[in-house]
């Protein structure tokens, strides 16, 4: 079966990543080029092409230049990364990019256009949302739900029966113990320990987790 032509949206220092994760993933891709508004169409980035910007990306599509898209948006752009998904998902087919070192419950459910980095570990009824990124290292333990654009930095740890809310951002380290629900929209410090639910909107940080 051949790979899956896949394109990048994102030349920066994050599609480089993808890039690599996607020459070790569970399913076989074949990354053809990247997307990038900043970037001189033509170029080549580690031998990738740039094809060209951002409006180029559905006529790219429909002219068959790729079958797959993925988002290389870093977390300070989440909005950003919201957007583009929403434009584009009803139209072009999302890659969801999982490192082969990854230990993933059958059960787990890990929606479109998400990408696992190696190491993490995914339990039993968990549900991962649409274009959310798990960085280095994350466990999300059983009876979790990660909502849609969401962004892990390495190493959280996710304890069983949370529900964590569409386009929040959890640093480095961050802890969230059992039985929480944490809104949409949040930011959690690097270090932070949760133990009490989070309302959308709200940026948290320390060890027990504080509004600031």
């Amino acid at each position: 079966m051949a790979a899956t032509r896949l394109a990048i949206i994102g030349a920066g220092e994050l599609g480089l990543q993808l890039l690599d994760l996607s020459q070790n993933a569970t399913d076989e891709f074949d990354v053809v080029g990247f997307f990038d508004d900043t970037k001189e169409p033509g170029t080549h980035i580690s031998n990738i092409p740039v094809i060209g910007g951002l409006k180029e990306i559905e006529s790219s599509f429909l002219n068959s230049y790729f079958d797959m898209i993925v988002i290389a948006i870093g977390y300070k752009h989440m909005k950003f990364r919201d957007a583009l998904f929403t434009q584009y998902y009803s139209n072009i087919p999302f890659a969801t990019i999982i490192h082969k070192s990854c230990l993933i419950n059958s059960s787990a459910k890990i929606k479109q256009g998400s990408v696992i980095y190696p190491g993490c570990i995914i339990d039993k009824n968990v549900t991962i949302g649409r274009n959310v990124l798990l960085n280095l290292g994350v466990t999300v333990a059983h009876d979790t739900s990660i909502g849609d654009n969401s962004f892990l930095a390495p190493r959280v740890a996710i304890s069983g029966f949370v529900n964590v809310g569409k386009n929040c951002f959890a640093g480095t380290n961050s802890t969230i113990i059992d039985n929480l629900t944490i809104g949409n929209n949040v930011i959690i410090g690097a270090g932070a320990v949760l133990i009490h639910n989070v309302e959308s909107d709200l940026k948290v940080v320390g060890n027990p987790a504080k509004r600031i």
